[in-house]
């Protein structure tokens, strides 16, 4: 007998899994490729790194007997007007959490501990296909087909969209990226659960990394464009100007499109001892990493 969708419970067993596949992974892949691999050896290594988490969601749906297809809504046909919404809203975004994120890395820098950076080499194909592409399908199978479709029936909504953003920006433990990984993931839940399709998040997330990598290879790559101490009204207004209009482009989704939120669920589940407990002690592992990364100098 499969099960058609996840329940509450499944939140915490599948992020532990995660967890545990990414500890594994990094650790198998340090020890293959080392520590500083560079060319074809990077690349191979973040595409492997990148398919280990997502085969996440097809070990986990194995074991739970569950249906990956329904349960985490890829069969279902996506919406063109909530991609199109999703889209606008995180490029608005992406230019609201750049001075918010370099500003907390100042801050960060300022107290005497590592600056957080991204290490990524630059080559155009490798960041389109293994850390744009593949990341907007791995990772949304994990997140938003298995991590959030447990929540979908949880009568606190704000707090399903809270708790999935959390896990995704505790997942990356990158300090550089925490405050947009936050509202992205948050708001990638949004859109899976009041679009009905997970090829929403694939496609708004695929964008999302597509215009990081374009941006990275203008000036608005440089942390300089970014200082508040040298270019104070400039940044401000970037941020605060994005801002304002994030709070409209929010608004204008909610409005302007049908939602199918909890259409199909008619039970809210609940929570069991054992899935705290491996919520809890994955997430405090994802704070020792992300805690460390500031003291790795």
């Amino acid at each position: 007998m499969h099960r058609l969708n996840y329940e509450k419970r499944d939140f915490g067993y599948s992020f532990a899994l995660a967890v545990f596949m990414m500890a594994v992974a990094s650790l198998a892949l340090s020890l293959i490729f080392g520590d500083n691999a560079t060319g074809w050896r990077f690349w191979l290594m973040q595409a492997l790194y990148t398919l280990a988490i997502g085969s996440t969601a097809m070990i986990y749906s194995a074991v739970t007997h569950t249906k990956l297809l329904t349960a985490t809504k890829i069969a279902v046909k996506p919406r063109l007007a909530h991609i199109g919404w999703g889209c606008l809203t995180v490029t608005v975004l992406l230019f609201f959490s750049s001075p918010l994120n370099n500003m907390i890395m100042d801050a960060i820098q300022a107290v005497g501990l590592s600056r957080p950076e991204l290490k990524i080499e630059r080559n155009v194909w490798g960041l389109l296909i293994v850390g744009s592409l593949m990341p907007a399908f791995c990772e949304e199978f994990v997140f938003r087909g298995t991590l959030a479709q447990s929540l979908e029936g949880w009568n606190n909504k704000a707090g399903a969209l809270a708790l999935c953003g959390a896990c995704f920006a505790l997942f990356h433990g990158n300090p550089a990226q925490t405050v947009h990984q936050f509202l992205l993931g948050a708001f990638l839940t949004l859109l899976v659960y009041r679009s009905g399709s997970l090829w929403t998040a694939i496609a708004v997330h695929f964008y999302n990394n597509a215009l990081a990598v374009a941006l990275s290879f203008t000036p608005l790559d440089d942390s300089a464009f970014w200082s508040v101490a040298d270019h104070t009204g400039r940044v401000l207004g970037i941020m605060f100007g994005a801002l304002a209009l994030l709070v409209p482009c929010v608004i204008g989704y909610l409005k302007t499109t049908r939602s199918v939120w909890q259409k199909d669920k008619t039970a809210d589940s609940s929570w069991t001892s054992f899935s705290f407990v491996a919520l809890g002690a994955s997430v405090v592992l994802c704070l020792i990493l992300w805690i460390s990364s500031l003291l790795t100098k």
